[in-house]
């Protein structure tokens, strides 16, 4: 059985290294795609290197651009790989440019499409993550939602259940996988981890302006590795400096994912717009302070795990100081071993 996995993003790169081992275990022959959507070689090619993931198969040239040029021009390029491969499916995972692209190009070949951490839903339609997690279930034969919420979503929205498997969060598998294998060790530390990303956020000043202000004033201690887009909207709002002058802010540059995973381990609490980043902070039991008003996962919030202060100012002090839920939480994500779950199903059904 031979099977195409489109990647592009730090989330994709980390699902694929619990994937790749899963489907090497079940005798599946993968083809990697890399869409060339994250061009950094921090952001890119190291996590390949540090979790032993094969060098993909494929790799597009760097395309920047907005929305439209780059799913397109991705697209075109995944085409050409299906075409020339052949493969009996393709794996798309998330709710990234390339998600979406590689689930438009493989469903107008015919090539069955798996979406991985398929159902996710908010109320935040526009949202382009969640445009392209919505157009890439409709384009997909096969649906592996990741937590029950999502599942029941699909559902709700009418998809058959011969076709919809909850095998578990493959970023959980990662991440437990990568604990043991590098020895790292989940506690309280003496300082909170801060990442921003989403262009809710970077490219509005009045809201950048708001979360760094709390960061400089609320009196604690951060390390904050800067994601490229953010280095770049910080600097043209003359905040960067802001944050460069204050002790007690640590920037740094984008992380590889051993890297970022020993700061998150050793982390009090995490500030962050990022849907990825807040679930594995929940999974270490860490308390998670969302800089967005987007919920991506619902139960956290409802259970009180997650606490959404979007970019006020005067929330985000409170929020650093004060919040702390207990330490025991739900198990929303599975028991570690959804890629195995997900290389089975696919080789009943395919193989």
């Amino acid at each position: 059985m031979k099977i195409v996995s489109v990647v592009g993003t730090r989330p994709n790169f980390m699902k694929e290294y619990s994937l790749h081992r899963a489907f090497r275990e079940h005798g599946i022959e993968e083809i990697i795609v890399h869409t060339g959507q994250h061009y950094d070689f921090e952001m890119s090619m190291l996590f390949f290197q540090e979790l032993s993931i094969p060098s993909p198969n494929y790799i597009a040239e760097v395309i920047k651009g907005n929305h439209g040029r780059q799913t397109g021009a991705m697209l075109s390029f995944v085409e050409e790989v299906l075409t020339e491969e052949r493969p009996q499916l393709t794996i798309v995972c998330g709710d990234v440019n390339s998600t979406v692209a590689g689930a438009l190009a493989s469903s107008k070949l015919r090539i069955p499409v798996a979406h991985i951490e398929a159902g996710l839903r908010s109320s935040s339609y526009y949202n382009p993550e969640e445009i392209n997690r919505r157009v890439a279930d409709t384009c997909s034969e096969i649906l592996f939602p990741h937590i029950q919420e999502a599942y029941d979503s699909l559902m709700h929205e009418g998809y058959s259940p011969q076709n919809v498997f909850l095998p578990g969060d493959v970023m959980k598998d990662t991440l437990l996988s990568v604990q043991r294998e590098f020895n790292i060790t989940a506690e309280r530390g003496n300082y909170h981890l801060v990442t921003l990303h989403r262009a809710e956020n970077t490219d509005h000043p009045e809201r950048l302006s708001a979360i760094v202000t709390a960061l400089i004033e609320s009196g604690a201690d951060y390390v904050f590795p800067i994601h490229p887009r953010t280095s770049t909207m910080l600097k043209r709002f003359g905040l960067y400096e802001k944050l460069d002058e204050c002790k007690r802010v640590n920037l740094l540059p984008p992380l590889g994912y051993l890297d970022f995973m020993r700061y998150l381990a050793g982390a009090d609490k995490v500030l962050t717009d990022s849907g990825g980043v807040r679930r594995e902070a929940y999974i270490l039991k860490k308390p998670v302070i969302v800089l967005i008003d987007i919920i991506w996962v619902q139960s956290m919030v409802d259970q009180g795990y997650a606490l959404i202060v979007d970019a006020d100012h005067d929330k985000i002090i409170e929020a650093i100081a004060n919040f702390d839920p207990p330490e025991e939480r739900p198990n929303l994500f599975g028991e570690g071993d959804a890629s195995k779950k997900i290389a089975k199903t696919l080789v009943e059904r395919y193989g």
